[in-house]
């Protein structure tokens, strides 16, 4: 089989201008016709945010005939797809749906099969405290099975769920304990975990150094970390086949809308999910893909082989359904109309040696010539960054040998959007892949750690070298040779991508510029004059304002005097100086931005969104991580349709900037694309200045930045 990602193609050369045109194959083509073609017809809707798409999911699903298959990293019983009110349940839960689509209630009264699938491993859902199962990964029991005699003799409430948290709790628990069962009829649940030998043999393929930490958390704590669904596959041929393929997971922390609300009652509060010191559960960003076409053969074959393969206290059976990946069913098809759009399903699954994800994500970087969008949880691939800049600096090489003036060439903006790392631990990766891309001060204090441990590094060398030397020459008077000194992965790491001055350097001789920027939404209620701190401040202010004024005018008045007296010859006073000058304000500059924090906060970035060149975009469940390319379970869709791609560009950059002018990329021209990337840097340097200042912003971009720092690096 040909190793190439691509088929060969001829364009013909024009004698007279010696110059051809040719298309880049975005997509895996010549090695994966055999297990992931691309598709050429299909229907995709693309969706921004868990409101609008759960909200269609919830509809389709409740369409269902005869089949419903989802594959999930977790699953929250009690979640609402579509919220109309602010206190749970705010609408129809996850669990109840399931359960109504199973018995028939939204099928005339005929059953339809409903088949889930989770992942759950002991160390990561629960001695970890993941609980992506709530009411099965924690929380597992009643309060009515709380309260009897065998298990708490002391219990007061009779068993009675006496608080909304206690009642979410006792819906979860008990629905798992059905579910398991086996009394949720045509509803069948099953878990699966990380394959720990299938994840060694591919991280021992993998690049770059991994302390021993790293690699075992990678191994014992693998994650199957797919979201799809899959609706009436196999119903009439698949003629009303629908699925989905996207990186929302199916627990309440995912539902938000596309305005990210400081405070939105309708996310839930902090205790039904992932809370953190905010009011309620924070604003989250995500995408999801609705899919009908050809492409759903391959979503159905990544569902059967998974569920088959699946571990659990349900895991009997097997799902009898074959698939040729090169000849999809007819019915996918035989119902669209208008325009369709190509798309292929990509991978990383460890069990089956497929890590088509990783290769898609290097081979279209690799052709990147105008802008290249990236929106994702874990900005972390440090190898990715690294091949990027190899591959633009070998096309810029191609270009000069080709005639071309380098000053011709326009430049390849790369813009990324991340949040701020969730554990301390992923900062040090975070910041390899940032200071890959020119941005290494944006983590501050990681920066000057490595930097500081390289600098007594080089001192303990030199140091090194002179006592070896002397040892080696005189081995009898320095019997005992000089230990040398080691550097840290960490630093070792960084050692190799060269100082911040030969970064920029390299960046600017392929014309490589880049961004880095997160999302902050501001409070409209907070005032910063209405706030204690600044009060306090205020009226501090006016007090040592009002007893300077006095004490200048006293003082002014002594020295006056002291003048007169000396001038008819009095002797001073030596026992008074004059007036004393009054104390300045207390320093609450630390108080004054821990209070103007306050009026800000993050959205959580949980997308893994790439768009390139207004040409293809890839989206799904695969962070920018090593975990996503070699070790968790991953699926994602990529389309090399401009249409969708420009579109996808044009709403998601005019929603980061508040719709701003010069600020979603125009008409994706190369001038276009690099006004708006200078708009951006101007926004980002705006909104920064407007959230120091206690004042609201336009959109949601600010520049990417942590503080933290760690000697432990997990990726």
């Amino acid at each position: 089989m040909n190793d190439s990602p691509q088929h060969k193609s001829c364009t013909p050369i024009s004698e007279a201008q010696r110059t051809t045109t040719g298309s880049a194959q975005w997509l895996l083509e010549a090695c994966e016709d055999e297990k992931t073609p691309p598709y050429h017809a299909n229907e995709l809707q693309l969706f921004i945010c868990g409101e609008v798409a759960f909200e269609q999911i919830a509809k389709d699903i409740k369409k269902a005939k005869e089949s419903v298959e989802i594959i999930c990293w977790g699953f929250d019983p009690a979640m609402e797809l579509i919220r109309t009110k602010n206190t749970w349940p705010r609408g129809l839960t996850w669990g109840d749906l399931l359960k109504e689509v199973a018995e028939g209630k939204h099928n005339g009264g005929k059953p339809v099969q409903v088949r889930l699938l989770s992942w759950y491993g002991f160390i990561g859902s629960t001695l970890l405290g993941g609980n992506n199962m709530p009411g099965y990964s924690k929380d597992d029991t009643t309060t009515a099975q709380r309260a009897s005699p065998a298990f708490n003799p002391d219990d007061w409430t009779d068993g009675i769920a006496v608080t909304p948290q206690d009642q979410r709790k006792d819906f979860n628990a008990q629905w798992y304990q059905d579910a398991f069962g086996g009394r949720l009829k045509n509803l069948t649940i099953r878990i699966r975990d990380g394959d720990e030998k299938a994840v060694s043999a591919n991280l021992a393929n993998e690049p770059g150094k991994r302390g021993y930490t790293e690699t075992k958390a990678m191994v014992k704590v693998a994650t199957d970390h797919q979201k799809t669904i899959l609706i009436d596959y196999e119903h009439e041929g698949g003629a009303s086949a629908v699925g989905y393929v996207m990186g929302l997971n199916s627990v309440t922390d995912y539902w938000d809308t596309a305005a990210h609300l400081f405070k939105d009652p309708r996310r839930g509060a902090s205790w039904e999910g992932a809370g953190d010191d905010g009011p309620g559960l924070k604003p989250y960003q995500d995408y999801a893909c609705r899919i009908r076409g050809a492409a759903l053969v391959a979503v159905s074959k990544n569902f059967t082989d998974a569920w088959n393969r699946a571990k659990g206290r349900t895991a009997v059976g097997t799902l009898a359904r074959t698939h040729d990946l090169k000849n999809p069913p007819k019915g996918l098809t035989r119902t669209l109309v208008g325009a369709t759009q190509r798309a292929q399903i990509v991978r990383t699954q460890p069990e089956e040696q497929d890590q088509t994800i990783k290769r898609l994500y290097l081979q279209a970087s690799s052709f990147a010539r105008n802008y290249l969008f990236v929106e994702n949880q874990y900005f972390q691939y440090t190898d990715w960054a690294r091949q990027l800049k190899g591959d633009r600096a070998a096309y810029v090489d191609g270009w000069r040998k080709g005639g071309r003036h380098q000053g011709d060439l326009p430049n390849l903006h790369l813009m990324a959007i991340i949040p701020t790392p969730e554990k301390g631990f992923m900062v040090p990766r975070t910041h390899d892949t940032v200071k890959a891309l020119g941005h290494g001060t944006s983590v501050p204090n990681q920066d000057k750690a490595v930097e500081d441990e390289l600098r007594l590094y080089d001192l303990d060398m030199a140091r090194y070298e002179k006592l070896k030397a002397i040892h080696d020459k005189n081995p009898l008077l320095f019997p005992n040779p000089p230990t040398k000194p080691e550097l840290s992965d960490i630093a070792e790491t960084s050692r190799m991508m060269g100082d911040k001055s030969n970064l920029s350097r390299q960046l600017d001789a392929i014309g490589l510029r880049t961004l880095v920027a997160s999302l902050w939404t501001h409070d409209p209620g907070w005032s910063k004059s209405k706030h204690s701190v600044f009060q306090r401040q205020q009226r501090e202010q006016e007090i040592y304002q009002r007893d300077l004024k006095i004490y200048q005018q006293s003082k002014a008045g002594y020295e006056e005097a002291m003048k007169r007296a000396l001038a008819a010859g009095g002797r001073p006073y030596w026992g008074y100086t004059g007036p004393s000058e009054p104390k300045p304000p207390t320093d609450r500059r630390l108080q004054v931005a821990s209070a103007v924090s306050e009026g800000y906060r993050e959205i959580y970035i949980h997308s893994k969104l790439m768009i390139i060149d207004d040409a293809m975009f890839t989206l799904g469940s695969a962070n920018l991580n090593l975990r996503s390319m070699a070790v968790d379970a991953e699926i994602n869709i990529a389309s090399d349709d401009v249409g969708k791609s420009r579109d996808l560009r044009r709403r998601v950059w005019g929603l980061h900037t508040g719709n701003a002018e010069a600020c979603d990329g125009g008409d994706g021209s190369p001038s276009a694309v690099q006004a708006t990337f200078k708009s951006w840097q101007a926004l980002m340097t705006m909104n920064e200045v407007e959230m120091k200042a206690g004042r609201p912003i336009t959109g949601f971009l600010v520049p990417f930045h942590d503080e933290r720092k760690s000697r432990i690096r997990l990726g």
